[in-house]
């Protein structure tokens, strides 16, 4: 049994593992492409065909990038695994000829985590959970999320599970900068959802929950932003092909649909999409876009296809323009992208992100002025169209952040030491 506490951040784009003991808390290193250490892992699975009959190896994190670019996207690349913790209709997927539950694939993804950090993790573990999964309608489906997340744990050796608010969490990492009390908007903006939670906080105390709120927006919904507007137009969106009887027939635009999350290109692989593909493909007016299309389905371009968006959206954080830059086998896309084209792309989801905001602090019967402080958290938050809404309401003064990818691993661990 350890002898600290144990924090557990399962992300939608990335994971971090934390311990905190008498001394404090630490992040624990976790290995990246060629043995480089980091802080975090993408949260991924990579499965590809052993030597031996029906036998499939799986790697995880950054191995599991690492074999994928070692063997050319030739296995199977399993993606944002949490965002379908909550959907009813889907509990399981064929991955090379075997049935995986979704709490098998989570599992297989949090043993090669425990064994991936240099300390024994033992038997318990405090773990983060969204205020709202991505997808849930009702309590029904976040009570499906939790049931899911508590029996993948299990099956990763975990016996003694407490699940805690992920922006709780974070709230703990700015407590420890705090010499007295504040009332904090905790602002955690993750791969699948922004959450806030309205705490009074201190240095040495346990945050005191006074509202909370949560949308399913966050950085996948931006990153969806870009593919439509610069990536699906170059792979053959709004273009015409050629169907029976010579009819023009517009290109499915479902099948950019399936661009929009990385963790939905694999649908695009099935035998009758494929057919369908080839058949648009010998009718196209615009054929170069459509081979790029399919290039990018049958080569399994989706993970560096959408590292080229988050870097452009990275990018349009410190800068007004940017270019987007893809260049993967036989496709190539190049664009420039300004950061207020961005803003009128994401408009509709700041807008969700607003309302969100307002919700904590009606229910929370609390004005904007009374807030003492807002801690931003998660990638997106450096995103400047969150950042104006946010500064709108409280004041630039006001906004404080760091550490976007750890803080709430290392609160998590905190909670846990307390346990």
């Amino acid at each position: 049994m350890s002898s600290f506490g144990v924090g557990i951040d399962f992300g939608t784009t990335n994971s971090a593992v934390a311990v905190a003991d008498g001394a404090g808390a630490r992040l624990l290193p976790l290995p990246g492409p060629a043995g480089a250490l980091g802080n975090t892992w993408r949260t991924i699975l990579y499965f590809e065909s052993g030597d031996g009959v029906n036998e499939v190896e799986v790697s995880a994190g950054g191995r599991a990038i690492e074999r994928y670019a070692q063997t050319e996207g030739q296995g199977r690349l399993v993606q944002s695994i949490k965002s379908h913790l909550a959907s009813e209709l889907f509990s399981a997927t064929h991955v090379l000829g075997r049935r995986y539950r979704i709490e098998d694939l989570v599992a297989t993804f949090l043993r090669q985590l425990r064994a991936a950090v240099p300390v024994d993790l033992g038997r318990r573990a405090v773990v983060g959970r969204p205020v709202r999964y991505w997808g849930a309608r009702d309590k029904a489906d976040e009570d499906r999320a939790l049931d899911r997340m508590r029996t993948a744990l299990g099956l990763a050796g975990f016996e003694e599970i407490v699940f805690e608010y992920e922006p709780v969490a974070a709230a703990n990492r700015y407590a420890a900068r705090l010499g007295g009390d504040e009332l904090v908007l905790i602002a955690d903006f993750g791969g699948g959802t922004s959450d806030f939670s309205l705490m009074r906080i201190g240095a040495d105390k346990v945050p005191l929950v006074i509202g909370t709120s949560g949308v399913a927006v966050a950085g996948d919904s931006f990153d969806a932003r870009i593919i439509d507007r610069v990536v699906a137009p170059a792979l053959g969106q709004g273009t015409h092909y050629a169907a029976e009887f010579d009819r023009r027939m517009p290109v499915p635009p479902w099948l950019f649909t399936n661009l929009r999350r990385w963790h939905h290109l694999s649908f695009l692989r099935a035998k009758d999409t494929t057919a369908l593909l080839q058949k648009i493909l010998r009718g196209a007016t615009a054929p170069a876009k459509i081979q790029k299309l399919i290039s990018v389905v049958e080569d399994e371009l989706g993970l560096p296809l959408h590292q080229s968006v988050e870097a452009t959206k990275r990018a349009l954080s410190t800068a007004e323009q940017s270019p987007f830059l893809f260049d993967q086998q036989e496709v190539g896309i190049s664009s420039s992208v300004l950061r207020t084209e961005l803003d009128v792309w994401i408009a509709e989801e700041v807008a969700a992100i607003d309302a969100a905001v307002d919700e904590v602090l009606v229910t929370a019967g609390v004005q904007a002025t009374a807030v003492d402080r807002v801690f931003t958290t998660g990638g997106s938050s450096l995103v400047p169209a969150v950042q104006r809404i946010l500064a709108r309401r409280f004041g630039a003064d006001r906004l404080v952040g760091g550490e976007e990818l750890t803080s709430v691993a290392w609160g998590l661990a905190i909670s846990a030491a307390r346990l």
